[in-house]
Protein backbone atom coordinates (compact mmCIF):
# COMPACT_ATOMS: atom_id res chain seq x y z
CA UNK A 1 0.00 0.00 0.00
CA UNK A 2 1.32 3.42 -0.98
CA UNK A 3 0.41 6.69 0.76
CA UNK A 4 0.06 10.13 -0.87
CA UNK A 5 -0.39 13.54 0.71
CA UNK A 6 -3.46 15.60 -0.19
CA UNK A 7 -2.61 19.04 -1.51
CA UNK A 8 -4.84 22.12 -1.56
CA UNK A 9 -5.13 24.10 -4.79
CA UNK A 10 -6.97 27.42 -4.78
CA UNK A 11 -9.67 28.10 -2.19
CA UNK A 12 -11.36 24.72 -1.82
CA UNK A 13 -9.97 22.18 -4.30
CA UNK A 14 -8.06 19.18 -2.91
CA UNK A 15 -5.77 17.15 -5.18
CA UNK A 16 -3.60 14.05 -4.92
CA UNK A 17 -0.89 12.99 -7.38
CA UNK A 18 -1.02 9.71 -9.31
CA UNK A 19 1.80 7.15 -9.23
CA UNK A 20 4.08 7.59 -12.25
CA UNK A 21 4.32 3.84 -12.93
CA UNK A 22 0.53 3.53 -13.12
CA UNK A 23 0.05 6.54 -15.40
CA UNK A 24 2.75 5.25 -17.75
CA UNK A 25 1.24 1.77 -17.81
CA UNK A 26 -2.13 3.30 -18.70
CA UNK A 27 -0.51 5.68 -21.25
CA UNK A 28 -2.10 8.70 -19.57
CA UNK A 29 -1.19 12.22 -20.61
CA UNK A 30 -2.00 15.69 -19.31
CA UNK A 31 -5.66 16.49 -20.04
CA UNK A 32 -6.77 12.83 -20.22
CA UNK A 33 -9.96 11.90 -18.36
CA UNK A 34 -10.04 9.32 -15.57
CA UNK A 35 -13.07 7.92 -13.75
CA UNK A 36 -13.82 7.59 -10.04
CA UNK A 37 -16.02 4.81 -8.72
CA UNK A 38 -17.14 4.94 -5.11
CA UNK A 39 -16.96 1.70 -3.13
CA UNK A 40 -18.21 2.33 0.38
CA UNK A 41 -15.46 4.27 2.17
CA UNK A 42 -13.05 3.84 -0.77
CA UNK A 43 -12.63 5.32 -4.25
CA UNK A 44 -11.55 3.26 -7.25
CA UNK A 45 -9.66 5.09 -10.01
CA UNK A 46 -10.27 3.83 -13.56
CA UNK A 47 -8.35 4.78 -16.65
CA UNK A 48 -10.49 5.42 -19.78
CA UNK A 49 -9.82 1.96 -21.21
CA UNK A 50 -10.66 0.24 -17.91
CA UNK A 51 -13.89 2.21 -17.58
CA UNK A 52 -14.84 1.37 -21.17
CA UNK A 53 -14.29 -2.35 -20.58
CA UNK A 54 -16.48 -2.26 -17.48
CA UNK A 55 -19.28 -0.53 -19.37
CA UNK A 56 -19.04 -2.90 -22.33
CA UNK A 57 -18.70 -6.08 -20.26
CA UNK A 58 -21.37 -8.55 -21.47
CA UNK A 59 -23.93 -9.90 -19.05
CA UNK A 60 -22.97 -13.48 -18.05
CA UNK A 61 -25.51 -16.18 -18.86
CA UNK A 62 -26.07 -19.06 -16.43
CA UNK A 63 -27.39 -22.26 -18.00
CA UNK A 64 -29.52 -24.57 -15.86
CA UNK A 65 -29.93 -28.20 -16.96
CA UNK A 66 -33.59 -28.93 -16.23
CA UNK A 67 -33.05 -32.62 -16.99
CA UNK A 68 -30.89 -32.96 -13.84
CA UNK A 69 -33.57 -31.33 -11.67
CA UNK A 70 -35.84 -34.36 -11.50
CA UNK A 71 -37.26 -33.90 -7.99
CA UNK A 72 -40.18 -31.64 -6.98
CA UNK A 73 -39.16 -28.09 -6.10
CA UNK A 74 -35.55 -28.39 -7.28
CA UNK A 75 -35.87 -26.05 -10.26
CA UNK A 76 -37.64 -23.42 -8.18
CA UNK A 77 -34.92 -23.52 -5.50
CA UNK A 78 -32.11 -23.36 -8.07
CA UNK A 79 -33.70 -20.28 -9.66
CA UNK A 80 -34.08 -18.62 -6.24
CA UNK A 81 -30.45 -19.46 -5.44
CA UNK A 82 -29.24 -17.83 -8.66
CA UNK A 83 -31.47 -14.82 -8.00
CA UNK A 84 -30.07 -14.11 -4.54
CA UNK A 85 -26.53 -14.45 -5.91
CA UNK A 86 -27.28 -11.42 -8.08
CA UNK A 87 -27.31 -13.20 -11.43
CA UNK A 88 -29.24 -11.40 -14.14
CA UNK A 89 -29.72 -13.88 -16.99
CA UNK A 90 -30.72 -17.53 -16.54
CA UNK A 91 -31.30 -20.09 -19.28
CA UNK A 92 -33.31 -23.18 -18.35
CA UNK A 93 -33.00 -25.84 -21.01
CA UNK A 94 -33.62 -29.53 -21.65
CA UNK A 95 -32.71 -31.85 -24.57
CA UNK A 96 -36.38 -32.81 -24.67
CA UNK A 97 -39.38 -30.64 -23.86
CA UNK A 98 -39.53 -28.87 -20.52
CA UNK A 99 -42.01 -30.79 -18.39
CA UNK A 100 -45.28 -29.25 -17.28
CA UNK A 101 -44.03 -29.53 -13.67
CA UNK A 102 -40.92 -27.52 -14.57
CA UNK A 103 -42.97 -24.90 -16.38
CA UNK A 104 -45.28 -24.54 -13.37
CA UNK A 105 -42.34 -24.13 -10.98
CA UNK A 106 -40.77 -21.61 -13.34
CA UNK A 107 -43.91 -19.48 -13.60
CA UNK A 108 -44.59 -19.68 -9.85
CA UNK A 109 -41.09 -18.55 -8.92
CA UNK A 110 -41.07 -15.71 -11.46
CA UNK A 111 -44.26 -14.42 -9.87
CA UNK A 112 -42.58 -14.38 -6.44
CA UNK A 113 -39.23 -12.76 -7.33
CA UNK A 114 -39.19 -9.02 -7.94
CA UNK A 115 -37.67 -7.90 -11.21
CA UNK A 116 -37.48 -11.41 -12.71
CA UNK A 117 -39.34 -12.07 -15.94
CA UNK A 118 -39.54 -14.61 -18.74
CA UNK A 119 -37.74 -13.12 -21.71
CA UNK A 120 -38.10 -16.09 -24.05
CA UNK A 121 -39.83 -19.48 -23.94
CA UNK A 122 -39.85 -22.44 -26.33
CA UNK A 123 -40.58 -26.09 -25.80
CA UNK A 124 -37.02 -26.88 -24.75
CA UNK A 125 -35.77 -23.59 -23.35
CA UNK A 126 -36.75 -20.62 -21.22
CA UNK A 127 -34.72 -17.45 -20.69
CA UNK A 128 -35.19 -15.45 -17.47
CA UNK A 129 -33.94 -11.89 -17.11
CA UNK A 130 -33.66 -9.92 -13.88
CA UNK A 131 -33.65 -6.13 -14.13
CA UNK A 132 -33.07 -4.58 -10.72
CA UNK A 133 -31.58 -1.12 -10.24
CA UNK A 134 -30.22 -1.22 -6.65
CA UNK A 135 -30.35 2.55 -6.17
CA UNK A 136 -34.16 2.35 -6.40
CA UNK A 137 -34.36 -0.07 -3.45
CA UNK A 138 -32.68 1.41 -0.35
CA UNK A 139 -32.18 -1.33 2.24
CA UNK A 140 -33.89 0.55 5.07
CA UNK A 141 -37.02 1.12 2.96
CA UNK A 142 -37.26 -2.61 2.17
CA UNK A 143 -36.70 -3.47 5.84
CA UNK A 144 -39.56 -1.16 6.86
CA UNK A 145 -41.83 -2.65 4.18
CA UNK A 146 -41.13 -6.22 5.31
CA UNK A 147 -41.70 -5.21 8.93
CA UNK A 148 -45.03 -3.59 8.04
CA UNK A 149 -46.23 -6.69 6.19
CA UNK A 150 -45.50 -9.01 9.13
CA UNK A 151 -47.09 -6.69 11.68
CA UNK A 152 -50.22 -6.20 9.56
CA UNK A 153 -50.58 -9.95 9.01
CA UNK A 154 -50.46 -10.61 12.75
CA UNK A 155 -52.87 -7.82 13.70
CA UNK A 156 -55.41 -8.68 10.99
CA UNK A 157 -55.33 -12.39 11.83
CA UNK A 158 -56.04 -11.83 15.54
CA UNK A 159 -58.72 -9.25 14.77
CA UNK A 160 -60.31 -11.78 12.42
CA UNK A 161 -60.57 -14.27 15.30
CA UNK A 162 -62.08 -11.73 17.69
CA UNK A 163 -64.60 -10.43 15.13
CA UNK A 164 -65.07 -13.82 13.38
CA UNK A 165 -64.22 -12.21 10.05
CA UNK A 166 -62.96 -15.00 7.78
CA UNK A 167 -62.21 -12.61 4.91
CA UNK A 168 -59.82 -10.61 7.07
CA UNK A 169 -57.88 -13.80 7.97
CA UNK A 170 -57.66 -14.75 4.29
CA UNK A 171 -56.37 -11.28 3.44
CA UNK A 172 -53.62 -11.73 6.06
CA UNK A 173 -52.52 -15.01 4.47
CA UNK A 174 -52.37 -13.52 1.00
CA UNK A 175 -49.68 -11.07 2.12
CA UNK A 176 -47.15 -13.89 2.59
CA UNK A 177 -46.13 -13.87 -1.09
CA UNK A 178 -45.41 -10.13 -0.84
CA UNK A 179 -43.26 -10.76 2.24
CA UNK A 180 -41.30 -13.51 0.46
CA UNK A 181 -40.74 -11.23 -2.53
CA UNK A 182 -39.31 -8.44 -0.37
CA UNK A 183 -37.16 -10.93 1.58
CA UNK A 184 -35.51 -12.50 -1.47
CA UNK A 185 -34.87 -9.05 -2.94
CA UNK A 186 -33.21 -8.01 0.33
CA UNK A 187 -30.97 -11.08 0.31
CA UNK A 188 -30.02 -10.45 -3.33
CA UNK A 189 -29.05 -6.84 -2.62
CA UNK A 190 -27.15 -7.67 0.58
CA UNK A 191 -25.11 -10.43 -1.09
CA UNK A 192 -24.45 -8.19 -4.11
CA UNK A 193 -23.13 -5.45 -1.79
CA UNK A 194 -20.85 -8.01 -0.20
CA UNK A 195 -19.24 -8.61 -3.59
CA UNK A 196 -19.29 -5.01 -4.85
CA UNK A 197 -18.43 -2.19 -2.46
CA UNK A 198 -19.87 0.35 -4.91
CA UNK A 199 -23.35 -0.91 -4.01
CA UNK A 200 -22.97 -0.12 -0.31
CA UNK A 201 -23.56 3.59 -0.83
CA UNK A 202 -26.31 3.03 -3.42
CA UNK A 203 -28.24 0.87 -0.95
CA UNK A 204 -27.94 3.39 1.86
CA UNK A 205 -25.58 1.21 3.90
CA UNK A 206 -22.58 2.63 5.75
CA UNK A 207 -19.96 -0.09 5.40
CA UNK A 208 -19.39 -3.83 5.06
CA UNK A 209 -20.05 -4.33 8.77
CA UNK A 210 -23.75 -3.76 8.02
CA UNK A 211 -24.04 -6.78 5.70
CA UNK A 212 -24.17 -9.54 8.33
CA UNK A 213 -26.57 -7.58 10.52
CA UNK A 214 -28.91 -6.79 7.65
CA UNK A 215 -28.92 -10.44 6.54
CA UNK A 216 -29.95 -11.52 10.05
CA UNK A 217 -32.58 -8.78 10.30
CA UNK A 218 -34.07 -9.71 6.92
CA UNK A 219 -34.41 -13.35 8.00
CA UNK A 220 -35.99 -12.42 11.33
CA UNK A 221 -38.51 -10.13 9.63
CA UNK A 222 -39.38 -12.78 7.05
CA UNK A 223 -39.89 -15.32 9.82
CA UNK A 224 -42.20 -12.91 11.67
CA UNK A 225 -44.27 -12.74 8.46
CA UNK A 226 -44.32 -16.56 8.48
CA UNK A 227 -45.60 -16.39 12.07
CA UNK A 228 -48.35 -14.02 10.95
CA UNK A 229 -49.29 -16.50 8.24
CA UNK A 230 -49.36 -19.38 10.74
CA UNK A 231 -51.62 -17.36 13.05
CA UNK A 232 -53.96 -16.62 10.12
CA UNK A 233 -54.11 -20.32 9.21
CA UNK A 234 -54.90 -21.27 12.81
CA UNK A 235 -57.61 -18.60 12.94
CA UNK A 236 -59.21 -19.95 9.74
CA UNK A 237 -59.30 -23.45 11.25
CA UNK A 238 -60.92 -22.13 14.43
CA UNK A 239 -63.48 -20.10 12.48
CA UNK A 240 -64.34 -23.02 10.19
CA UNK A 241 -64.85 -25.24 13.27
CA UNK A 242 -67.02 -22.50 14.86
CA UNK A 243 -64.93 -22.88 18.01
CA UNK A 244 -66.42 -21.36 21.13
CA UNK A 245 -64.11 -19.24 23.33
CA UNK A 246 -64.88 -17.16 26.39
CA UNK A 247 -64.70 -13.39 25.75
CA UNK A 248 -61.99 -12.99 28.41
CA UNK A 249 -59.80 -15.52 26.54
CA UNK A 250 -60.21 -13.60 23.28
CA UNK A 251 -59.59 -10.25 25.00
CA UNK A 252 -56.42 -11.53 26.67
CA UNK A 253 -55.21 -13.06 23.40
CA UNK A 254 -55.75 -9.77 21.54
CA UNK A 255 -53.86 -7.92 24.30
CA UNK A 256 -50.89 -10.30 24.01
CA UNK A 257 -50.90 -9.91 20.22
CA UNK A 258 -50.80 -6.12 20.61
CA UNK A 259 -47.88 -6.45 23.03
CA UNK A 260 -46.00 -8.71 20.59
CA UNK A 261 -46.55 -6.23 17.74
CA UNK A 262 -45.36 -3.43 20.03
CA UNK A 263 -42.15 -5.29 20.93
CA UNK A 264 -41.57 -6.02 17.26
CA UNK A 265 -41.95 -2.34 16.41
CA UNK A 266 -39.67 -1.27 19.27
CA UNK A 267 -36.94 -3.63 18.11
CA UNK A 268 -36.97 -2.22 14.60
CA UNK A 269 -37.21 1.39 15.83
CA UNK A 270 -34.16 0.80 18.05
CA UNK A 271 -32.28 -0.56 15.04
CA UNK A 272 -33.09 2.37 12.78
CA UNK A 273 -32.56 5.11 15.37
CA UNK A 274 -29.65 3.45 17.23
CA UNK A 275 -31.55 3.92 20.48
CA UNK A 276 -29.61 1.86 23.01
CA UNK A 277 -32.14 2.22 25.83
CA UNK A 278 -35.07 1.24 23.60
CA UNK A 279 -33.12 -1.80 22.40
CA UNK A 280 -32.41 -2.81 25.99
CA UNK A 281 -36.08 -2.35 26.97
CA UNK A 282 -37.09 -4.53 24.02
CA UNK A 283 -34.81 -7.34 25.15
CA UNK A 284 -36.16 -7.14 28.70
CA UNK A 285 -39.74 -6.83 27.43
CA UNK A 286 -39.36 -9.99 25.37
CA UNK A 287 -38.35 -11.98 28.43
CA UNK A 288 -41.28 -10.63 30.44
CA UNK A 289 -43.72 -11.42 27.65
CA UNK A 290 -42.55 -15.04 27.55
CA UNK A 291 -43.66 -15.44 31.17
CA UNK A 292 -47.02 -13.77 30.52
CA UNK A 293 -47.69 -16.12 27.61
CA UNK A 294 -46.87 -19.14 29.78
CA UNK A 295 -49.37 -17.94 32.38
CA UNK A 296 -51.97 -17.30 29.68
CA UNK A 297 -51.65 -20.84 28.31
CA UNK A 298 -52.06 -22.20 31.84
CA UNK A 299 -55.37 -20.31 32.00
CA UNK A 300 -56.38 -21.61 28.55
CA UNK A 301 -55.71 -25.25 29.52
CA UNK A 302 -57.77 -24.76 32.65
CA UNK A 303 -60.81 -23.28 30.86
CA UNK A 304 -60.90 -24.77 27.34
CA UNK A 305 -61.90 -28.40 26.97
CA UNK A 306 -62.16 -28.87 23.20
CA UNK A 307 -58.84 -30.36 21.89
CA UNK A 308 -59.11 -28.66 18.47
CA UNK A 309 -59.69 -25.25 20.07
CA UNK A 310 -56.77 -25.84 22.45
CA UNK A 311 -54.51 -26.73 19.55
CA UNK A 312 -55.50 -23.62 17.59
CA UNK A 313 -54.94 -21.31 20.55
CA UNK A 314 -51.60 -22.95 21.36
CA UNK A 315 -50.48 -22.43 17.75
CA UNK A 316 -51.31 -18.73 17.99
CA UNK A 317 -49.55 -18.31 21.35
CA UNK A 318 -46.47 -20.22 20.16
CA UNK A 319 -46.16 -17.82 17.24
CA UNK A 320 -46.57 -14.79 19.52
CA UNK A 321 -43.74 -16.21 21.61
CA UNK A 322 -41.57 -16.57 18.52
CA UNK A 323 -42.27 -12.97 17.52
CA UNK A 324 -41.13 -11.84 20.97
CA UNK A 325 -37.96 -13.90 20.49
CA UNK A 326 -37.27 -12.36 17.08
CA UNK A 327 -37.86 -8.88 18.51
CA UNK A 328 -35.17 -9.73 21.04
CA UNK A 329 -32.78 -10.70 18.21
CA UNK A 330 -33.47 -7.50 16.28
CA UNK A 331 -32.85 -5.44 19.41
CA UNK A 332 -29.54 -7.25 19.95
CA UNK A 333 -28.43 -6.25 16.45
CA UNK A 334 -29.54 -2.70 17.27
CA UNK A 335 -27.19 -2.71 20.28
CA UNK A 336 -24.33 -3.92 18.09
CA UNK A 337 -25.13 -1.24 15.52
CA UNK A 338 -25.04 1.42 18.26
CA UNK A 339 -21.59 0.24 19.34
CA UNK A 340 -20.17 0.60 15.82
CA UNK A 341 -19.77 4.34 16.43
CA UNK A 342 -17.65 5.93 19.11
CA UNK A 343 -19.84 7.62 21.74
CA UNK A 344 -19.42 9.04 25.23
CA UNK A 345 -20.80 5.73 26.51
CA UNK A 346 -18.23 3.61 24.67
CA UNK A 347 -15.21 5.00 22.85
CA UNK A 348 -11.71 3.88 21.97
CA UNK A 349 -8.72 5.01 23.98
CA UNK A 350 -5.29 4.46 22.47
CA UNK A 351 -2.78 3.52 25.15
CA UNK A 352 0.29 5.70 25.23
CA UNK A 353 3.63 4.04 24.60
CA UNK A 354 5.78 3.65 27.70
Amino acid sequence: MESRKIQKVGVSTLTVSLPKEWTEAQDLQKGDQVFLEREGDSLRLLAPEGARRRLERPTPEYVIDARALDEPGMLERVIVGNYVLGRERLIIQSPSRLSSAHLKELRDVVRRLMGLGILEETGQRAVLQCSIEPSKFPIDSLIKRLYSLGKTMLQDAVEALVTRDRTLAEDARQREDDADMIYWLLVRLILSAQQDDALITKLGMENRLNNAGYRLIAKELETVADCGNSVAEAVLVLLDAEAEMAPRILTALATHATEAAGLYGDGLAALITRDLKLANRTVEGGREMEMRLVNFMTQVFAEVRDPATLLGLKTIVDNLSRIAEYSHSIATVAINRYLERSTSLCHVVVAEEV
